[in-house]
């Protein structure tokens, strides 16, 4: 990889500074990376404060009456929590995700299950986004089995012919939504990776090097767009991010070559360049919709931009110490 960039460790705590300062929804998709990642910069820069703002952010949560939005706690966050810090109880908080993931009603026999048919807008909507949550939560939690299941169902009816995934699927009509948003890629992409490298399984290990091939296709000069095969649309910071970080995992853990760490080195610096103050701005909260919805997003640092950005420095500078 390039040579350590000056002033990381200088850069990592300007990214958690300005991690801290993001609002937060707990839960919300990408907040669980975030949360992870500033426990583990408290740690790596030893900074605790850090870890007792994840403890003092989900702490309400933990014990609370069960909710519709139960499948998006982050377990990733919560065990990286109760590493730092024993006395953290997560395990109500484990059990009613696991819950909610596993009781998700299936509207077509067979199909993907849905997480919201309490929402009359996406009754019969799946989401990449649920990639990132259900096979690798499942895998932590100790359910192998169930995790390549769920990470199976969705893939299958959201992997394009061309590797790139759509961004939603609705299981009434059968049909994606045609769109290769550009975060989505990045949430199958992590989904993949963590499954997989809890448990092997062919098949995803198969849709896990079709979706690098597809990315590799459509970089921009260590960038992606924000519909990845579209030219014409605005460059999007947070897949660049999530390539550095991710797929390095995927290299670290073996599950694709070392032919692609020159990609993980240009996404890393198209990210450092990208940085204003230990910020990255990235688009907002994107809902499934038709191409145009994608490339009119409002831009601004978020916590699923932070996130990315803060684990990917903080592997570097683990990774310098361990030379």
């Amino acid at each position: 990889m390039t040579a350590l960039v000056p002033g990381l460790r200088a850069a990592a705590e300007d990214v958690a500074e300005r991690t801290l300062a993001c609002p937060v929804t707990i839960w919300g998709f990408g907040v669980g990376g975030m949360l992870s990642g500033l426990v583990r910069a408290g740690l790596v820069l030893g900074r605790p404060a850090y870890v007792e703002r994840v403890a003092d952010l989900v702490g309400p949560s933990l014990a609370a009456a069960p909710a519709a939005t139960d499948h998006l706690i982050a377990v990733e966050a919560l065990q990286a929590l109760r590493a730092a810090r024993p006395d953290v109880v997560i395990d109500d908080a484990c059990a009613r995700w696991t819950d909610a993931v596993v009781t998700a009603g299936r509207r077509v026999p067979g199909g993907p299950r849905v997480h919201r048919p309490d929402l009359q807008r996406w009754s019969s909507t799946i989401w990449v986004d649920c990639m990132h949550t259900d096979g690798p939560g499942l895998a932590a939690l100790g359910r192998p089995d169930d995790a390549v299941a769920y990470a199976t169902e969705y893939a299958v009816v959201l992997q394009r012919d061309d590797g790139l995934f759509h961004h939603g699927f609705d299981v009434d009509t059968g049909r994606g939504n045609g769109v290769a948003w550009g975060r989505g890629q990045c949430w199958a992409l992590l989904g993949l990776v963590d499954t997989l490298h809890a448990v092997a399984d062919d098949q995803l290990h198969r849709r896990l090097q079709r979706l690098v091939e597809a990315l590799v296709r459509h970089e921009d000069g260590g960038q992606w767009h924000t519909v990845v095969d579209d030219p014409a649309a605005p460059i999007e910071n947070s897949v660049a991010a999530y390539v550095a970080y991710g797929l390095a995992r995927a290299i670290r853990y073996g599950l694709v070559g070392d032919e692609y760490l020159p990609v993980v080195d240009r996404a890393f610096d198209a990210t450092m360049h990208g940085l204003d103050d230990g910020g990255l701005e990235v688009s907002e909260a994107t809902p499934v919709g038709d191409a145009a919805n994608y490339v009119t997003r409002a831009s601004a640092v978020y916590p699923w931009g932070q996130a990315p950005v803060l684990h990917a420095v903080l592997d570097r500078i683990e990774q310098e110490g361990n030379r």
